[in-house]
């Protein structure tokens, strides 16, 4: 039978204590049949109080004179009926953060978030990579040549996926609303804002540009120059709003992949 202390640091002793176990204890596991104490500190705990614990050890052992105690601090390599006892006392301080961690309530509000999530990030990207595509126009000098046809269609696929992926925002936003979950509120409130912009630049069709000399209503010579910092002010902007979204996506995944899938 294993018996478990606790390192009391103010008191400077050893308590004894088998049901529960916190991230910043240090926790003495005494196996008597094999004569082994096993010293686990917590992910929390530190470096200073496991040598404050580990030379009072000497008090611990005092109560048990007749053994002669191996130590072993654990590391990686924790025998399978430690790491059980381990994880029983460590039970209750999982589940409640678990708890913390996972704020939505409904399956249909959890699910239709990682959709809508998926979406409103997948969509941004093919929006700029269409709009990267500018780059493989006709060469003309420092300009590029683009039909009127071409560069409608260029740029009102783009604004398709936009507003989509602001449509997701939207409901994603709703849905951060309805669960109170702030993080998702922030996030998707900085799509909202970002893609409600980008639509609205998109919108301007052919007064996006100042198109070149030669340039007739069929035919747009557009400078270079122009098409680079306008491809830089849009993938800059949905970086903006990708990088937290997309690590929010993983920590979600995390969280709720038993549900999710």
């Amino acid at each position: 039978m294993l018996k478990t202390y606790i390192f009391n640091e103010p008191n400077k002793s050893w308590v004894e204590e088998n049901t529960s176990l916190l991230y910043h204890d240090l926790c003495a596991i005494l196996d008597e049949e094999r004569k082994i104490i096993y010293l686990w500190n917590g992910p929390k705990s530190s470096k200073e109080r496991l040598n404050r614990g580990y030379k009072l050890l000497e008090n611990l052992m005092s109560n048990y004179p007749h053994i002669h105690f191996q130590l072993s601090i654990l590391k990686k390599d924790i025998p399978d009926y430690v790491q059980n006892k381990l994880d029983l006392m460590l039970k209750e301080i999982k589940l409640e953060d678990e708890r913390e961690h996972q704020k939505f309530t409904r399956f249909i509000t959890l699910r239709l978030y990682f959709i809508f999530l998926v979406v409103s990030l997948i969509l941004p990207v093919f929006s700029a990579l269409n709009l990267c595509s500018s780059l493989s126009w006709t060469n003309i000098g420092n300009n590029f040549e683009v039909s009127a046809d071409l560069y409608r269609n260029w740029l009102y696929i783009s604004y398709i996926l936009i507003v989509i992926s602001l449509i997701s925002f939207v409901i994603i936003t709703a849905i951060g609303i309805f669960e109170i979950e702030h993080q998702a509120i922030v996030f998707s409130l900085i799509g909202v804002i970002i893609c409600s912009g980008i639509a609205f630049y998109l919108q301007q069709g052919i007064f996006l540009f100042l198109f070149q000399e030669g340039s007739t209503a069929s035919i747009y010579y557009i400078k270079q120059n122009d098409i680079f910092i306008f491809l830089i002010v849009i993938i800059t902007s949905i970086m903006i709003f990708e990088f937290p979204n997309i690590k929010k996506l993983i920590t979600f995944i995390k969280a709720y992949r038993k549900y999710i899938f």
